[in-house]
C-alpha cells in the first residue's frame, strides 16, 4: 500500500496526475469532515492540552473521520470515481488507521471509567508555589501531566509504536490528499 501512495505522490509532484474536479470535491469534502471533528467538543471530555489532542482524543476523531469515511462519504463517490487516485488515496486513509482503532474504544472507556483523580489542593498549593504560578495554572498543570501518565499507563510500547506508526501513515497520506486539493504540491 505504501508504494501506492508514493506512486500517486509521485504523479501528483510531477504532474502527471491532475485532480479534476470531482476528485478535488472528494478530498476536500475529507478535509472538510477532519476540521470540523477536530473543532467539536472533545469526545474524552479530557483536560486541554496545550500541545494538541490527546492519544485518546487523536484516536477518537479518527475513528469519528474513518467512520463518516466509510458510512458517507465513500459509497457516494465509488462510482463517480472508480478508478482514482483520489478515491484510492481516501481509502487507503481509512484502511491505515483501522489497526488502531480498537485502542479508541478502549482508551476512551478506561477514561470515562476511571481517569485521573482531581488534584488535591494541598498538591495543588504545592505546585504554585514551586513553579511560582497562579493556583488556577497550577491545577491545570497538574491534571495535564496526570493525564499524560494515565495515557502513558493505557498503553503499553508496542501498542504506542503501533499507533505512532498508523498515524504517521495517515498523516503522509492527508498530505497528499492536501497538495491534490490545493495544488500545492512544493512541500
Amino acid at each position: 500500500m505504501a508504494d501506492e501512495i508514493v506512486a500517486i505522490e509521485r504523479a501528483l509532484v510531477r504532474g502527471e496526475w491532475v485532480p479534476d474536479q470531482e476528485e478535488r470535491a472528494l478530498g476536500g469534502a475529507v478535509l472538510e469532515c477532519r476540521d470540523r471533528l477536530v473543532e467539536e467538543p472533545s469526545p474524552a471530555d479530557m483536560p486541554p492540552s496545550e500541545r494538541g489532542l490527546w492519544l485518546t482524543q487523536s484516536l477518537m476523531l479518527q475513528a469519528l473521520l474513518v467512520r463518516e469515511l466509510t458510512d458517507g462519504l465513500l459509497p457516494q463517490w465509488q462510482d463517480r470515481l472508480v478508478s482514482s487516485p483520489m478515491l484510492h488515496l481516501v481509502q487507503a486513509y481509512a484502511d491505515a488507521i483501522q489497526p488502531v482503532l480498537p485502542y479508541a474504544a478502549r482508551l476512551l472507556a478506561a477514561w470515562q471509567a476511571s481517569p485521573p483523580p482531581t488534584p488535591a489542593p494541598d498538591l495543588v498549593a504545592r505546585e504554585a508555589e514551586r513553579l511560582r504560578v497562579s493556583a488556577v495554572e497550577a491545577e491545570q498543570n497538574t491534571r495535564f501531566w496526570d493525564a499524560h501518565h494515565w495515557e502513558e499507563a493505557q498503553v503499553a510500547g508496542a501498542e504506542r509504536a503501533e499507533i505512532e506508526l498508523a498515524l504517521h501513515r495517515c498523516g503522509d497520506i492527508a498530505t497528499v490528499i492536501y497538495a491534490a486539493v490545493t495544488g500545492q504540491t512544493d512541500y
